[in-house]
């Protein structure tokens, strides 16, 4: 289970896969390309913990599972 993340957390997960820091507003937008797809990832701004629906959104829209975040954040290779 994903302990609860920082908006900072997710960018540095986002990272790991190729995903990174396009422009910023209300919300952060990255962009990048993962298994072949272009990602664009919306995550909340300066956000110490994220909802776990918005996590999940997060995530789907990364082509990430839960498993593989889990991995990635335990230092793992996918």
């Amino acid at each position: 289970m994903l302990r609860e993340l920082s908006s900072h957390d997710v960018a540095a997960l986002l990272g790991k896969i190729g995903i990174h820091f396009k422009r910023h507003g209300k919300e952060d937008i990255y962009e990048g390309v993962f298994r072949g797809k272009v990602r664009v990832v919306i995550v909340p701004r300066n956000k110490r913990s994220i909802p776990r629906g918005t996590l999940a959104s997060i995530l789907r829209q990364a082509g990430l599972t839960r498993e593989e975040a889990e991995k990635l954040l335990r230092g793992e290779e996918l």
